[in-house]
């Protein structure tokens, strides 16, 4: 059984790329949608120059006071050591001000898995952190996973849609956080088909995004660049169905907050 009321989406945006501050700064207030933006805070240009492929220390101060924006954690140089976990965190607290006890964190590179996550959550509370985001479940599906993928089989869904239904949260008894990972040949109608079967189910959905980039900004074939163009449609859609009481789209933290009450 569900703990959500109606769908749940997230929008997850890994590393802290320098299109991040546009999609902070344009987008997301345009169709009124939050996103959580997991940042490696070595690869933040400090400098201010605006001269590296990341955001700058200034950009990311003034997306934390964006409200459509969660900051979270992503390592301090893409690890997931505890050092370079606590480290990411320290500075992160020290450049924005942070006050809270926890904030979320972005297992890089996914390696974090569900068993692990639960077997040390006591150890990376004491870290600071609230959740821990993967990318890929370790776990076996569930009854209800199984029961959704036999619905939808038979209808025109693509093996991603397929695959990625074992991402679909119930709720959230321990930390870990599953997200579908966007790829750049990812299409929208396959983005738009699982927030279709969020919605159904009253589950939440988090997708992982890197790079949203227009064209020229990056190598047409790489992977973890998705067309600017195609975040707009989808935006667009979450935005519509946000606005008929079809779903909810939240941050990762206040998905993740609701699904642990």
């Amino acid at each position: 059984m569900s703990k959500f009321k109606k769908g749940i989406v997230t929008i997850s945006v890994d590393d802290g790329r320098k299109d991040a501050y546009r999609l902070a700064g344009e987008v997301l207030p345009k169709y009124n949608i939050p996103a959580t933006f997991n940042i490696v805070t070595g690869y933040v240009d400090t400098s201010n120059s605006g001269k590296s492929g990341s955001i700058t220390l200034e950009q990311l101060k003034e997306m934390h006071q964006n409200p459509l924006v969660e900051i979270a954690g992503h390592g301090h140089t893409h690890k997931n050591t505890d050092e370079d976990i606590i480290r990411g965190r320290e500075l992160l607290y020290e450049w924005l001000g942070i006050t809270d006890d926890t904030i979320g964190f972005a297992s890089p590179g996914s390696r974090l898995k569900n068993n692990h996550i639960k077997e040390n959550g006591k150890k990376l509370r004491e870290m600071g952190y609230l959740y821990i985001r993967s990318g890929i479940s370790v776990e076996e599906p569930t009854e209800q996973h199984e029961k959704v993928k036999q619905r939808i089989k038979n209808t025109a869904v693509s093996d991603y849609v397929v695959n990625n239904v074992n991402q679909l949260s119930y709720g959230f008894d321990n930390m870990c956080v599953n997200s579908v990972i966007v790829f750049n040949y990812t299409s929208v109608e396959e983005l738009k088909q699982l927030v279709d079967i969020a919605e159904s189910e009253k589950a939440c959905l988090t997708f992982m995004f890197h790079g949203i980039t227009k064209d020229g900004e990056s190598e047409p074939d790489n992977l973890w660049c998705f067309e600017f163009d195609k975040f707009l449609e989808f935006a667009e859609y979450l935005a519509e169905k946000r606005n008929q009481n079809k779903i909810e789209v939240l941050t990762t933290r206040d998905a993740f907050l609701k699904g642990s009450k």
